[in-house]
C-alpha cells in the first residue's frame, strides 16, 4: 500500500509463482504495467492537458495502487497456508502391512520366473531360517505342522489336518482345497491366510 502502486506488480507476480499460477502472473505484469504507464504519462505530459490524465493514467494508476494491494493481501494468505501444508504422517502399520504385500508380490513373480532362485532363498521356508524376506509366504506342501500353525495363526489341530491331507495327497495345489480335505479350515479363516500360501512340490 505505502508503495502507491509501484510494488502491486512484483508482489503479485511473486505470489502467482509461489501457487504456480500463470493467470497471477499475468494479473502481476498488467499491474506493473499500469503503473509504468501512470509514471510515464504523468512525466511527459503536457500540462495544459490535464483531461487526458485524468481520464485515463490516473484511474489506471488508482487501479494498480488499490486493487493490487487487496490481490497482494489475498495471495499472501494463499501462499502462508499452501505453505502450512504438511503430508499427512503415515501410519506405520499401513506402511509395514503395504511393505509385506509388496515382498509378497516379489517373491511369487519369482517363483513363477526363476524357480531355483526361489528355492535357493527357501522362499516359504520360514522354518530354514531363510535371510530373504518373502514378506511371510508359507510353503503350504514342505513347511512343518509346527510352522503352519505358527506363522499362519492357525490352531494346532487344523495345522494338522493340512499336513495329514498334504501327506496323504502327496501335496496340494491350490488354496480352496485346504477346506476340502481339512474339516476344521473355514472360509474366514482361509480368506485371512490365502495371500500367504504357496504350494511348492514336494
Amino acid at each position: 500500500m505505502l508503495s502507491f502502486g509501484a510494488g502491486s506488480g512484483p508482489m503479485v507476480i511473486y505470489g502467482g509463482a509461489r501457487l504456480r499460477s500463470r493467470g497471477h502472473i499475468a494479473i502481476g505484469v498488467a499491474y506493473g504495467a499500469l503503473f509504468i504507464a501512470f509514471v510515464v504519462g504523468t512525466g511527459f505530459a503536457d500540462p495544459n492537458r490535464t483531461g487526458l490524465i485524468d481520464a485515463i493514467i490516473a484511474p489506471a494508476w488508482l487501479i494498480s495502487w488499490l486493487a493490487g494491494t487487496v490481490h497482494s493481501a489475498l495471495l499472501q494468505r494463499a501462499v502462508r497456508v499452501k505453505g502450512g501444508e504438511r503430508p499427512r504422517p503415515v501410519d506405520p502399520a499401513l506402511a509395514a502391512a503395504q511393505d509385506r504385500l509388496a515382498k509378497r508380490a516379489q517373491a511369487r513373480a519369482l517363483l513363477a520366473s526363476d524357480p531355483a532362485l526361489a528355492a535357493e532363498l527357501l522362499i516359504g521356508r520360514p522354518d530354514l531360517g531363510r535371510q530373504y524376506d518373502d514378506g511371510g509366504l508359507v510353503d503350504v506342501n514342505n513347511a512343518p505342522a509346527a510352522v503352519l500353525a505358527s506363522e499362519l495363526a492357525l490352531p494346532a489341530d487344523v495345522a494338522g489336518q493340512v499336513a495329514a491331507a498334504r501327506d496323504r495327497l502327496g501335496g496340494l495345489s491350490y488354496a480352496d482345497e485346504l477346506m476340502i480335505y481339512c474339516s476344521g479350515m473355514t472360509t474366514a479363516r482361509l480368506n485371512a491366510i490365502r495371500d500367504r500360501l504357496v504350494f511348492l512340490p514336494r
